[in-house]
């Protein structure tokens, strides 16, 4: 072994009998970068920069960590105090051939109710929840020999024209949704299409007739106080929305906007957000597409809880809540089993809601995006002779690289990981959906705890009213347990390949 003031030789043959193990592992990952020739010339600080990774930090993972670093950032592979940089050979293992694309399980079709079907299914399920909370607030003991009703409620008591009110106001998504759906003739302008159109035109202003009449009569028969009571989902509406009006009337924001397979070309102009342009998966290792997808995917599915809470809130208020606030004064009830009915109907409404908002191809779809996006957890704890690299925006991260960050030291979670460290927003999307059956698990936990509850509810009710009540309740419920059941089932036994081969 020869040296000069800038060079030194090494033959290899020699080297491995007069060094050690450790020295022979360096002088072997120093060989492998060299030519077939025995004999070749590399500079001195190369050396130096090696064996230092060697003795000062132990195993030889690390070492290939630190290979794998300088290959992945050619930047960083500078050695000497001229700056000069030298490229490294092709035999390296850079940390981009380390990732793998996520291998993404076929969802079936699995049929669904179509938005005109689910809105039919919803008002009527609103109106039967307002009839049964008349009937706990005015039902009589009619039966009884000295009483002095003779039909089961007292009907002189109901204000038919607040009835009329809360009626014609929660068959406000189901007008607008029949006039988004229903289109007549797609092909051609000819009768039927303007008779549809028709129809809708005297559909909305019988509507809005009706609407401006019933108010009428329930503001001229009530105090403006009681009035009030109708005004107060204007502020859960400014909470959830802020100060806009198209969640009210905007098609891909007051119902969920269609999922396709096909990869399209992505709008993001003003006018193109605003139109219903169906959601798809892009299955890319580009980093920069993977977070624009994960942002529209998350302002998407915030949308979607938003408008399933507004609805269901607005079912219970409306239906539930409003007949005890013009109740009059002198009636007696039930407060308990009142209250209790206000609460089932909105648990049951918003599980109807948030079945329907977030389907299994919706769900399948944010979890093949978690899948792509990964996760960061913070390395705690000094590690000041760990190897690590520089977190680079522009570079898909392998299943363990530790990256340096200025928020800390981080360790890659995942198949890939292309999210930003410490940027809590990608940690809650990936906890929520890198599972697919997580949150379908958890919206089956509360139907069954809904449902079991009202089981033992009816079995222990004795009255008319509470019985009629509770069963009807029910009834919807197992409806929406029984999707539940159905899409569980399904997805578990697609998602089983997945998991035996992905995790």
């Amino acid at each position: 072994m020869k040296r000069d003031a800038h060079h030194i030789t090494i033959d290899k043959e020699l080297a491995r009998e007069s060094v050690g193990d450790t020295t022979a592992l360096l002088l072997s990952k120093i060989s492998s970068m060299l030519d077939d020739d025995s004999l070749t010339m590399i500079p001195e600080e190369n050396i130096i920069t090696e064996m230092t990774c060697v003795f000062t930090m132990p195993g030889g993972r690390r070492i290939l960590s630190r290979i794998q670093s300088n290959q992945a950032y050619p930047g960083n592979s500078k050695f000497g105090s001229n700056g000069n940089t030298e490229e490294r050979e092709t035999n390296m293992i850079p940390l981009a051939s380390m990732v793998v694309l996520p291998k993404h399980a076929h969802l079936p079709e699995i049929p669904s109710d179509s938005n005109l079907s689910f809105e039919t299914n919803l008002f009527i399920f609103s109106l039967i929840a307002m009839c049964l909370q008349y009937i706990n607030l005015y039902k009589t003991v009619w039966w009884l020999p000295h009483s002095h009703a003779n039909y089961a409620l007292n009907f002189y008591l109901i204000d038919p024209y607040l009835m009329a009110f809360l009626g014609v106001l929660m068959s406000r998504r189901l007008v607008w949704c029949f006039v988004q759906e229903i289109y007549g003739s797609k092909t051609s302008k000819g009768f039927l299409y303007w008779l549809v159109q028709f129809v809708k035109m005297v559909i909305v202003t019988v509507k809005l007739g009706a609407l401006i009449f019933t108010a009428y009569h329930v503001m001229k028969n009530h105090s403006l106080l009681y009035c009030l009571f109708l005004c107060c989902p204007l502020l859960t509406y400014v909470i959830l929305f802020g100060p806009t009006l198209r969640p009210l009337y905007q098609r891909s924001l007051v119902w969920p906007s269609h999922i396709t397979d096909k990869i399209l070309q992505r709008h993001k102009s003003k006018e193109e957000t605003e139109k219903d342009f169906p959601l798809f998966h892009s299955c890319s290792l580009t980093p920069d597409v993977v977070r624009d997808e994960v942002e529209l995917l998350k302002t998407d599915f915030n949308n979607r809880v938003k408008q399933v809470l507004f609805t269901s809130l607005v079912v219970a208020y409306y239906m539930t809540f409003v007949p005890l606030c013009f109740a009059q004064n002198t009636l007696y009830y039930d407060t308990w089993w009142v209250g209790q009915h206000v609460c089932l109907t909105w648990l049951s409404a918003f599980l109807m809601l948030i079945v329907h908002f977030l389907p299994p191809k919706y769900l399948d779809l944010l979890h093949k995006c978690a899948l792509h996006l990964g996760r960061w957890q913070k390395v705690e704890g000094r590690h000041a002779h760990v190897p690590y690299n520089a977190w680079s925006e522009l570079q898909v991260w392998p299943q363990g690289a530790l990256v340096k960050h200025v928020r800390g030291l981080f360790k890659a979670e995942g198949i890939n990981v292309t999210a930003e460290p410490g940027n809590t927003m990608h940690g809650r999307f990936y906890f929520l959906f890198h599972r697919p059956l997580r949150v379908l698990n958890w919206l089956l936990i509360l139907t069954w705890l809904l449902v079991g509850y009202q089981f033992f509810a009816l079995l222990q009710s004795v009255e008319w009213s509470h019985i009629i009540c509770m069963a009807l309740i029910l009834f919807w419920n197992y409806y929406t347990l029984f999707k539940l059941l159905r899409d569980r089932i399904i997805l578990a036994k697609t998602y089983k390949d997945e998991d035996s081969h992905g995790h």
